[in-house]
């Protein structure tokens, strides 16, 4: 048993768990709240098993409270600890070595292949915020140098996305528009035998370089090479005949640097340059180059190119050019959810999915349907740094950071699902003025008449048997008399807060209908997950209708949303 102080016990456990949840998005961990108490008081450790029911409790009871009511609290009872809670949420991205200030230069460069994700979103926020930090220029400069993969729409759609962000650009570069330049640059090469053209299989080329062996190709002269570069600008060889390669080494350790391609045909018409070229670079020959060519000073980007690094290093130490100092992190991911386009486009084809929008993916279209803020995914960098760990993350990371920023500004609305009436059988015409938020008293209220009749969602109403009392939120208090499949009838049970158990929140007969659109995982353990998507129909309050489309809101006790839709149905598109 615990001791007779059992209520100080109680108020020091409470304390710890307010701290823990404000550090953690409203959500504290009983195991961590444990590990305070008896830090604190060493005297309670032969009594850590009882204590483990009693920390559970108030732990789960703090959850339940809003984030905003979580730190009033913690103020109250206990200011000592609220501003180390409060600084887990103001983390910064580390110093950037080798920054000075109005020197640094980095740089955005999408390819628009496809939409931007949140990898893209994570990727150009640490690059705007160093070069922001240091007072240098961002540059977001399209790396479109493969006519195939790249379309006009994306250009755009990665504007957009940075644009939402909040991310702004100093200046716009397309790659493929440098292309006089990289001939100009191979031509250099090929003129001081750093480079020759390679007319063996694609298959043949990638058994030589798992056995480090050498082509005839390899002994080409300079002139002879240059000759042929004038061939295939011409039109004399075709696409797959012929590739560039840099001579560097078969026998490398690192299999990239075993003559890499640098240049090949791609006889497609680009969105941009139409069909001026046919001769392309590929992205190490042409990141290496353009990296230069735009002063750019610090590399930032995830590790996934880490291999690549030494071949673009080599390129520029031919032409003399300085390295800029690089900077990598882990590519990390969201369990269950894919960003590649190889496992999204096979799922927009078969309809499992709706488009590159729907709100189970981590694009940015997806995201912003799903309710989720530019300012969660930058905490979200900042919480997790420039980590070198490959960070797989739970949707819940980024859930429970978005409810914390959104909660204070979503209104307040009333839903129910599975609706059960609830009769009031000595009811008066009773008006409730409710607010659109309780912290904030300028968003204004609305008022909503209570009559004879209201309804209760279903859950609720399984929650209660014949002489319970709950409260009508900002109504008054009832009495259960009777509860049939159909119905509960009730009776007045006083006005006073403290006298009911449940408060329930609740619509009268003037509703409008909602859908609730509720997203899992796409994949569990790497199957397609069949109930990723979950549709519920319900009854919303009739304030609802005056919701403008795109507004974030929140459904008191189900969760944040994002309205999606406002007509004669309001989809609702919920973040959790």
């Amino acid at each position: 048993m615990i001791e007779t102080n059992a209520a100080n016990i109680e108020q020091t456990i409470r304390k710890f768990s307010l701290a823990n949840a404000i550090k953690f998005d409203g959500k504290a961990n009983a195991r961590a709240v444990i590990g305070k108490l008896l830090a604190e008081r060493p005297e309670l450790r032969t009594k850590a098993k009882d204590l483990t029911s009693l920390v559970n409790r108030v732990v789960d009871e703090i959850n339940q409270i809003p984030l905003t009511d979580q730190i009033k609290e913690l103020q109250s009872i206990a200011p000592e600890l609220l501003e180390s809670a409060k600084e887990s949420h103001e983390k910064k991205l580390p110093s950037l070595v080798g920054a000075k200030m109005g020197k640094v230069v980095t740089r955005l460069p999408p390819e628009p292949s496809g939409y931007p994700h949140i990898g893209h979103a994570y990727a150009g926020f640490i690059n705007w915020y160093y070069a922001r930090k240091y007072k240098g220029q961002l540059i977001l400069r399209f790396e479109d140098t493969n006519p195939r993969n790249v379309h006009e729409e994306y250009y755009e759609a990665f504007k957009d996305g940075y644009q939402w962000m909040d991310i702004e650009w100093d200046k716009e570069l397309k790659v493929s528009d440098d292309l006089p330049y990289f001939y100009e640059k191979a031509r250099e090469l090929l003129n001081r035998g750093e480079a020759y053209f390679c007319s063996c299989e694609a298959d043949d080329i990638k058994a030589s370089r798992r056995t480090g062996t050498a082509c005839s190709h390899r002994q080409t002269k300079s002139e002879d090479n240059l000759e042929i570069w004038d061939k295939i600008i011409d039109g004399n060889y075709a696409e797959g005949e012929i590739v560039c390669r840099l001579r560097i080494d078969m026998t490398h350790p690192n299999a990239v640097m075993r003559d890499p391609n640098i240049f090949r045909i791609i006889d497609y018409p680009h969105p941009i340059q139409k069909e001026k070229y046919r001769l392309w670079p590929t992205y190490d020959f042409a990141n290496a180059l353009e990296d230069h060519r735009n002063g750019i000073s610090h590399v930032l980007r995830s590790n996934e190119f880490a291999t690549r690094g030494e071949l673009q290093a080599y390129i520029r130490d031919l032409f003399g050019f300085p390295q800029p100092l690089i900077q990598e992190w882990s590519r990390f991911a969201i369990e269950g959810s894919p960003v590649s386009k190889r496992k999204i486009r096979p799922l927009i084809e078969s309809g499992f999915i709706s488009g590159w929008d729907d709100i189970r993916l981590t694009t940015l279209l997806a995201l912003r349907r799903r309710g989720i803020i530019p300012e969660t995914i930058k905490e979200m960098t900042r919480e997790v740094g420039l980590s070198v760990a490959q960070p797989v993350l739970d949707w819940s990371v980024l859930i429970g950071i978005n409810r914390r920023l959104v909660d204070p500004i979503a209104s307040r609305y009333y839903c129910v699902t599975s609706p059960v009436p609830v009769i009031i059988e000595d009811g008066k015409p009773t008006k409730a003025i409710i607010p659109f938020h309780p912290d904030f008293a300028e968003r204004g209220t609305r008022t909503v008449t209570v009559e004879d009749r209201v309804f209760i969602d279903g859950q609720d109403a399984a929650r209660l048997k014949k002489g319970d009392i709950f409260r009508l939120k900002h109504v008054f208090n009832l009495r259960v008399e009777k509860k049939t499949v159909k119905a509960i009838s009730c009776v007045f049970a006083g006005d006073e807060l403290d006298q009911a158990g449940l408060k329930i929140q609740w619509v009268t007969d003037d509703t409008v209908p909602v859908e609730l659109r509720i997203p899992n995982v796409l994949f569990i353990k790497g199957e397609l997950n069949s109930d990723s998507l979950q549709i519920i129909e319900g009854r919303g309050e009739a304030a609802i209708k005056d919701v403008k489309p795109e507004s974030i809101i929140q459904l008191e006790r189900k969760g944040f949303g994002f309205v999606d839709e406002n007509g004669e149905k309001v989809n609702i598109n919920m973040t959790e």
